[in-house]
């Protein structure tokens, strides 16, 4: 007669296997969705001619030794860099990968599955992502469905998929560690999906999927500086990427609108989240003219709460010129809901200075409802950091008030004057309520 309490067990790990398994969405094996998965995964290589940057070439000592003469530069010569790609349109031969695997890359090409190589083009990229799409020109090729990163969960499942350290077509096996993570200084929009699953130099542009097969998120590799595997690395989310991916191939660029407003988190006295207050504002933006002022807190955006400065900044990025919003803001005592219209950067208006001072970006004075930014002349909305008009001290937020001592009011004006202006130029501004005059020759 069997003995039955053996029975019992072993009917007993079977059962808990199969729960295990259907419960997880995973076949034993996984072999069934990596065979769905890799035709799909490419290696990709670039080669560059760039200039050679190291902080010790700037030191003096260092050049001399090296025989380097003033403003000589180093170039090297085809560079190469190695990366993993997805195809997302078979049809077309479009490929997703990170933007930092093709910059400035003279030739790209492509290593699919079965062996074949193709040169590729760079459709576009992304450096706030740092996402970016080639393009091959070989079809039809297998390609990955986007899936709903938002359905993730922490401890969910999930498969990296891509060509480190040169060995293409590998899968490594892993969990949702964490959603969201942000504020590594890696990339200006941070929304991380983290996993465990091993990933080394060479995955970045890979897939991360799920038992499905579907594209969950794109790999954007180790945390920087240490560039080895230690049980947590990233991926972009498909919800974010799909987007991106969609704007690169339509137009070759992300077109992001202006909202002008800058947060910071701050806690009450008693140590608890006071909100996500707004410390800076900048005069004729969107978000100026349409109501929002310095002080107020922002609880929500599209009726979406937020909670961390970077959850903001991401939101903000990704919307497009002339998008409408509403911001939740508490003002005092006060609970508002405004609307706001984005504005298109390319449209803010651009002034050649002067030749001394080169060139910024101003705005018309307009009839302000903030008390901070009463109209006082154009505003200076962009004063690039490395131009003349901020080595002779212009700054944005500057009010321009008068050119060699005549009234600015106007664009017209504004280029009257800079044309009448030979050689040595003067400046009147107001800023923070104090005026200057700035001169320049």
């Amino acid at each position: 007669m069997p003995n039955v309490p053996c029975l019992l067990l072993t009917f007993a790990i079977q059962m808990l296997t199969v729960s295990f398994a259907s419960a997880s969405g995973f076949d034993l094996s996984f072999s069934g969705t990596l065979d769905r998965v890799s035709p799909a995964i490419v290696g990709i290589s670039t080669t560059a001619n760039r200039v050679l940057t190291n902080e010790m070439l700037d030191d003096k000592n260092v050049r001399r030794i090296l025989g380097l003469p003033e403003g000589a530069l180093i170039v090297e010569s085809n560079a190469t860099t190695t990366g993993s790609g997805v195809i997302i349109d078979g049809d077309n031969g479009y490929i997703v990968t990170s933007r930092h695997v093709i910059a400035d890359a003279d030739d790209v090409a492509v290593t699919l599955k079965d062996g074949r190589v193709f040169a590729a083009e760079i459709v576009g990229s992304d450096a706030t992502t740092d996402l970016g799409v080639i393009k091959i020109g070989a079809s039809p090729l297998v390609a990955l469905e986007w899936g709903r990163s938002s359905d993730l969960k922490v401890g969910d499942f999930v498969a990296a998929v891509g060509s480190p350290l040169g060995l293409e077509q590998t899968a490594t096996f892993g969990i949702v560690s964490g959603l969201g993570r942000s504020g590594l200084g890696v990339d200006d929009y941070e929304d991380y999906i983290q996993t465990d699953a091993a990933v080394n130099p060479g995955s970045s542009g890979g897939a991360l999927v799920n038992a499905a097969g579907e594209l969950l998120g794109v790999m954007r590799g180790v945390p920087i500086p240490n560039e080895a595997s230690q049980g947590i690395a990233f991926a972009i989310p498909s919800d974010i990427a799909a987007q991106v991916v969609q704007a690169l191939i339509k137009d070759g660029e992300i077109k992001r609108g202006w909202l002008g407003v800058s947060v910071t988190f701050a806690r009450t006295d008693d140590g608890n989240a006071g909100g996500l207050v707004v410390d800076q504002l900048a005069c004729n933006s969107p978000a100026e003219r349409q109501g929002v002022r310095l002080g107020d807190i922002i609880t929500a955006l599209n009726g979406r709460p937020l909670s961390t400065e970077a959850s903001f900044n991401n939101l903000v990025s990704l919307l497009s010129p002339d998008a409408r919003i509403t911001l939740d803001v508490r003002r005092g005592e006060a609970i508002e809901r405004l609307a706001l219209t984005l504005s298109n950067p390319d449209s803010i208006q651009t002034a050649p200075m002067h030749p001394v001072l080169g060139t910024v970006v101003f705005g018309l004075p307009v009839s302000s409802p903030s008390r901070a930014c009463m109209p006082s002349g154009p505003v200076l909305l962009m004063v690039p950091s490395d131009g003349a008009a901020f080595m002779a001290g212009l700054r944005t937020g500057d009010y321009l008030t008068a050119i060699n001592g005549e009234p600015a009011f106007s664009a017209g004006q504004i280029q009257d004057l800079l044309e009448q202006s030979d050689g040595r130029i003067s400046i009147d501004i107001l800023r923070a309520g104090t005026a200057y005059r700035i001169e320049a020759e």
